[in-house]
């Protein structure tokens, strides 16, 4: 039933989101490429996390060729959620911004970027921010309407998730199983970005014959598997956003991967994700949305940028999504069926 094989366009899809951006206009100049080049790359979250760590080796790949210092500030604000402990971080980051004098500022996801590009909106610095779900005009980022000519210096790389097509294909793999598709249950973890895509979804239109169920945003593991339990008997599928706050009964934070062994073992309706590393590790299916995607093509910006392009003609947008991902142990376990054009050029992981 299934395909093993994956075909080579829908990887390079997944990993580069579609084709790179041309740098149009002339060739810079042999100085522009030999120069060495100062880059400060502000993340919100902690170098452990997948996500951070994709994200920063894709602007390396992106900027590969070109003779480089870079510096990485991590703002840990994953693992140390308040606006407090962003403001702290937010100084300090600022100090060693200072000190290092870079050529170019990376931020990289929303609170890296609602706290430090403000900062530098209106100057000479240029600044490309990755990542962001937010709309970037509600940083006061950029005027209403001028997202494809900014007009400062700063530009960058939206977050946007494919959330109907995972739908469309979340209700053709319930057709095809016989599986009643007229409820949608939405779980999430408690971070700033977690509420924010919520927040997202919410806005947007709704078009299908499905009931959304948006479950309260969760802080613990216990919370969580009890409301997997229920939904286990009371629902038709589940969207699963993002897991990598819960905490444990002494308060430490529990592993994603430790999360998602549990639902691997325990769930038994369809569930669906946007990051490789859920599906990889056991949830069912995937329209995957990529950190790694999202900073290379912030990066490939970046060094328009850097050999002369002015930052306020660049175009603010998002990526196109990467491939459909399947997890077949967890397809098979459970005894589904997949169909055909959902199988076609997609990610399979056992």
């Amino acid at each position: 039933m299934f395909r093993t094989a994956i075909l080579l366009f829908a990887f390079f899809l997944a990993h580069c989101g579609g084709p790179s951006l041309t740098f149009g206009g002339s060739e810079p100049s042999p100085a522009a490429v030999e120069r060495e080049y100062r880059i400060f790359i502000v993340n919100s979250y902690h170098p452990e996390y997948f996500w951070s760590a994709e994200q920063s080796q894709a602007v390396r790949d992106a900027l590969s060729g070109l003779k480089l210092v870079v510096h990485e500030y991590f703002m840990d604000s994953k693992r140390h959620p308040g606006e407090e402990w962003l403001a702290q971080q937010k100084e300090i980051c600022l100090a060693e911004i200072a000190a290092f004098k870079p050529d170019l500022i990376f931020t990289g996801d929303d609170n890296a970027t609602r706290t430090i590009a403000p900062h530098f909106q209106g100057q000479a610095l240029p600044l490309v921010f990755y990542g962001v779900n937010a709309e970037p005009e509600s940083y006061g980022l950029v005027a209403g309407g001028n997202r494809q000519a900014p007009g400062g210096n700063i530009t960058g790389v939206l977050e946007r998730l494919f959330f109907d097509e995972a739908v469309s294909k979340l209700g053709l793999l319930c057709h095809v199983n016989n599986i009643p598709f007229t409820r949608l249950y939405l779980v999430t973890d408690d971070s700033y970005t977690s509420v924010k895509l919520f927040e997202q979804i919410h806005a947007e239109k709704w078009k299908f014959a499905v009931e959304r169920v948006f479950l309260p945003l969760v802080s613990t593991f216990s919370q969580y598997k009890s409301l997997i339990d229920e939904i286990n008997h009371a629902g038709n599928a589940l969207f699963v956003y993002n897991l990598q706050t819960l905490k444990d009964a002494e308060g430490r934070y529990v592993d994603y991967r430790e999360v998602l062994a549990w639902t691997r073992a325990r769930l038994t309706i369809p569930s669906s994700a946007f990051m490789r590393k859920y599906v990889e590790e056991g949830l069912m299916f995937g329209m995957l949305v990529s950190g790694y995607n999202q900073a290379f093509h912030a990066a490939l910006k970046a060094k328009k940028i850097l050999f002369g392009t002015p930052p306020g003609v660049i175009p603010i947008e998002a990526p196109p999504h990467g491939a459909t991902a399947l997890n077949r142990t967890t397809i098979e376990r459970l005894g589904f069926k997949v169909p055909l054009d959902m199988l076609f050029g997609a990610e399979i992981f056992d």
